[in-house]
């Protein structure tokens, strides 16, 4: 059961679901989320396996989060 979960929900379902939503928003939006993966990773960590969250995962947290949002402010101030 886990190997057939990892090979059709991770694996399959998974990148029909991204390409649907590359399709949605667009290549370039996109991109910028894809850097929310070690986040997640990170966030998912603490609640599941309960490893404690560290200061460099915070300051990492919050150095991606302040590029996507610059990314996003400054995308929309040239598309005015």
């Amino acid at each position: 059961a886990i190997a057939f979960y990892t090979a059709i929900g991770a694996s399959v379902v998974s990148q029909i679901l991204y390409i649907r939503g590359n399709e949605l928003i667009g290549a370039n939006r996109a991109g910028l989320f894809i850097n929310l993966v070690p986040i997640f990773g990170t966030l998912l960590s603490v609640l599941i396996v309960g490893e404690t969250f560290q200061l460099y995962q915070g300051v990492a947290l919050v150095l991606v989060l302040g590029g996507i949002s610059l990314a996003e402010y400054s995308g929309r101030k040239i598309a005015i």
